[in-house]
This record gives structure tokens, sequence and C-alpha cells, in this order.
């Protein structure tokens, strides 16, 4: 029977994937994935599945909203099995609420499975506990709408010196953020940690003050994807507690190139350790549907290390790279 799953698939840790959403991509005949899903993840959808990619970011949406909707309901009308993959949490700025009123109108059955929130997740990665007891007792998690006119409704340094103002997508304007908090009477040195990449070895975070950080964030070359939080919690704190970032590989980014498939376990071996690492499989096992997230990979190739297996070689790199034009 025909189905459509809305699943969120956590920060960026594989590991971090629930076993219902693992089982269900493992099912699925169709999967439709955002730009901030873990690539990984798609080595363990079967091999005829389709896949579809509808990601977003500012001013540039591959697929339109509207359009990823009719997308789920055609495939499901056509008797599949659909996997919507979305990074974090679906229910957290991930619109599956529309997506959920489209497939209830055109009576298609669904079922959301939860993924950890991306502020969770970025924030205990670098060492924060986001809530605290007796300093950090509430959350306000928020997103800075169109010229900030709601957000500067709310109390927000009331908010932040008993805890942690969270904010998604608002690096476009960090500035007019702090500078919103420092006009309702904010310390200036009132804490502020933006988290890029979070959970993945490429992770990067900036601690600094409202006064500080909008310049730190330009000289460190800091941008989305990223988390903004603010609140009462000091730098020697996240410096001390910083497990992610001790481990052995952290930092690490690898691109493996091999003609011989590996097992998801031993991926996440890797990945376990911290290292930002990504197979790309050539050869006689070469897979035409991750022809986009390979492009998207090699763009960035300078930023990791190439490293061939055995039966490759630098040749077979460049050639690879000639096929996707990059």
């Amino acid at each position: 029977m025909s189905k459509v799953y809305l699943v969120g698939t956590g920060p960026g840790d594989p590991e971090l994937l629930s076993i219902k959403a693992l089982r269900v991509l493992r099912q699925a005949e169709v999967v439709l994935y955002d730009k901030l899903v873990n690539p990984l993840l798609l080595y363990e959808a079967p091999k005829e599945a389709n896949l579809i990619y509808v990601g977003k970011a500012p001013k540039n949406h591959t697929m339109q909203q509207e359009d990823i909707q009719n997308v789920l309901i055609d495939y499901a009308k056509e008797g599949k099995i659909v996997v919507r993959l979305k990074g974090g949490d679906p229910a957290v700025y991930g619109r599956v609420g529309e997506e959920m009123e489209a497939l209830e109108e055109a009576g298609i059955p669904y079922e959301v499975i939860p993924g950890i929130t991306t502020v969770s997740a970025a924030s205990v990665y670098c060492g924060l506990s986001i809530t605290k007891r007796y300093e950090r007792e509430k959350i306000f998690i928020c997103t800075p709408t169109a010229k900030l006119r709601e957000f500067v409704k709310e109390p927000l340094v009331s908010i932040a010196e008993g805890g942690v103002v969270a904010m998604y997508m608002g690096m476009g304007k960090l500035e007019n953020i702090c500078n919103a908090f420092l006009q309702q009477g904010a310390d200036k040195d009132l804490s502020v940690m933006v988290i890029q990449w979070a959970t993945l070895g490429r992770q990067k975070k900036i601690v600094g003050t409202l006064a500080t950080i909008s310049n730190q964030v330009e000289y460190y070359g800091i941008y989305n994807p990223a988390i903004i939080i603010i609140g009462n919690f000091s730098k020697d704190e996240i410096s001390k507690l910083s497990w992610f970032e001790n481990k052995p590989l952290f930092g690490k980014r690898v691109i493996f190139i091999s003609d011989t498939s590996m097992e998801f376990d031993e991926i996440l071996k890797l990945t376990s350790l911290g290292c930002d690492f990504f197979p790309i499989f050539i050869g006689d096992i070469y897979d035409s549907r991750f022809d986009e997230i390979y492009s998207r990979i090699l763009l960035a190739k300078e930023q990791y290390d190439i490293i061939y297996s055995k039966n490759c070689s630098k040749k077979d790199f460049v050639s690879l790279c000639n096929k996707l034009n990059i």
C-alpha cells in the first residue's frame, strides 16, 4: 500500500537517525531529500529507489514547496512508498504542517517521524547543555521574521538572562539581532555562540558577545547553515565541556574514492570518531542517482583530503570530475 513518511534525520551526524526512520528509509521506493540531510543516509535507501533532490537555499529553491507536495501526492497515487527526508526535526521550521495538510486533503495516508532538533544537538555537541538547573531554565526557539518585527516584540533580554534564545535561519540578520538585544537593554558582554554544520566533523563554533560576534563571524567565514544561541552561558563553560571536538578524527575531512562498496557500519566507525567522511563509489558500482550529491561534495573538494582505494587512482578521480562537470 502507498504511504508517505515525513522523516526528520537530525542535524547531520548519521548515527542520530532514529531506528524507525532507518527502517522506513530501507523500504522506500521514492526518496525526496533536502540539502541539509546527510547524504550518507541515502546509501541506506534501496538500490532501485528513485532519489529526488528538493534542497532549498536562500533565494535558490530547487523545487518550490507546493511542487514538493504535488510530487509526494503524485508518487503516492502511483502506489509508491514515499519518504520525505528533512534535516533536524520536520516540525521545527521544516514546513511539515503544510505537507501534512496537503496529504490529508488528497486522502493520502502519511506518518511523521520526528528527528532530533538541530538546536538541541548543536548546543550539546559544542559543550553546552541548553538547560541547566538554576541558570538556564527557559528556551526561546525562533527564526527572525521579516525586518524582525515579531522578533523584537519578545522580552529577549529577560529570556536570555535566565535561559537562552536559539535562532534558526538568522545569519543574514546577525548584526540586527544583536542590536535588538542591546536596544532592549542587554549587557554588551552577553554571550553569543554561532554553530555551523553542527554534529558533523566539519562543525565550527564561534563564542563571543553581542558586541563582538558579528566581526568574529565575518573574520572566520561562518555562514549558513548555522544556529545562533544567545544567553546565560560562558566561553569557559563551553571550552571545558567540548567533548565532540576532542574526538580523535574531529576536523579531518576525507573523500574516499573506491570501486568497492562499504557497509554502513564501516562508514559510521569513521564518523563516530569525528571524521567528516564521504565515500564515492566508481567503476562497476557507480550509481548515477548520486550525481547531484557527488557534484555538491566535489565542488568543495579543496576542503577535503582525497584518498583512493588500491584499485583507484587520481586519473579515475579526474575522470569522475569531468563526468560531473566539476
